[in-house]
């Protein structure tokens, strides 16, 4: 008896530990549960309370806010870092990206998931988010990057903070954690060291893979499964212990939207043009395309960002 007690106390643990966790909650496919959710909540926007539970952060993604599209994934791959240490927060209930993801498709507003400012407060009260996280990227001087954020109070409409961070393309990883420690502040959280110490470890810090693995999901939102698993693919290649990139992989396959074996990447290529040719991004110049890894170009000109593998 006190063994089988021993049994029901250790499974209740995990199960509370697997139920309490945002990240596995939910996977990066945007089901059709969350394309219902959006929906609904979409048609009951004007009954919706007010009220939300604790810190309940959304975080969306940043916009790229040049013409240079060397950029554009990592619109999804910054707000992911921030989602995942987030998650890991005491006192933090995390909006999963999912919902938002299909809350902007809900809402029409384009396959890149990005929100404009007028529209956010919307946004905020539609995911039942006390707080919500943005910002932007753009290229700053030779090779660098200066991500602009912001911490919106929804009630109210109010700018509660407005971080900043600037860097070289590579600091990426650290640029994003001077972010997070600062909203982190904002929202009067306290940390022990040894959580601190947590969340100075990155998501990866190999540009490559986060490049992939932005890639991927971006992919993933537009329903290119196939080409998302081959960046996906990409991600882990060039970093082993990305595990979100191998856990979206392996979701993908077990969904069944991607075969197990994967087609060869020289195919990257044609199906990345039919994924940029469906979507609803702004391309003022054709030099500053859409460009898949294989196509990464080292430079756009004087003031471009610079990315060498």
């Amino acid at each position: 008896m006190v063994e089988k007690t021993k049994y029901i106390s250790i499974m209740s643990v995990i199960l509370l530990i697997l139920t309490a966790s945002p990240l596995c909650m939910a996977g990066e496919v945007i089901t059709d549960a969350a394309r219902q959710w959006a929906k609904e909540a979409v048609n009951k926007e004007k009954s919706l309370s007010s009220e939300t539970a604790g810190n309940t952060v959304a975080v969306l993604n940043f916009k790229n806010s040049s013409d240079d599209a060397i950029l554009n994934p990592l619109q999804k791959g910054f707000a992911f870092m921030l989602m995942t240490d987030l998650a890991s927060v005491p006192d933090i209930q995390l909006v999963e990206r999912v919902k938002l993801q299909a809350l902007v498709e809900e809402l029409d507003m384009g396959a890149s998931g990005i929100v404009e400012s007028d529209s956010a407060p919307r946004m905020g009260r539609l995911l039942r988010a006390n707080y919500l996280i943005g910002g932007e990227l753009k290229p700053s001087g030779a090779g660098g990057i200066d991500v602009g954020s912001f911490l919106l109070g929804v009630s109210k409409n109010s700018i509660l903070g407005q971080p900043n961070a600037n860097g070289s393309l590579d600091e990426i990883f650290d640029l994003e954690k001077k972010i997070l420690f600062a909203m982190i502040d904002q929202l009067k959280i306290s940390l022990t060291e040894d959580q601190k110490t947590a969340l100075k470890k990155p998501l990866t810090t190999n540009f490559k893979a986060l490049y992939y693995f932005s890639k991927g999901i971006d992919s993933s939102d537009r329903g290119n499964y196939q080409l998302a698993q081959i960046y996906y693919n990409q991600a882990v290649a060039a970093d082993p212990q990305l595990k979100a990139a191998s856990s979206a992989r392996n979701e993908l396959i077990r969904m069944k939207l991607a075969p197990a074996k994967p087609r060869e990447a020289a195919v990257v290529g044609q199906m990345e043009a039919q994924n940029s040719g469906s979507a609803s991004l702004k391309q003022n110049n054709s030099t500053f395309r859409e460009l898949n890894p294989y196509q990464i170009e080292k430079g756009h000109g004087s003031g471009q960002v610079k990315v060498s593998w």
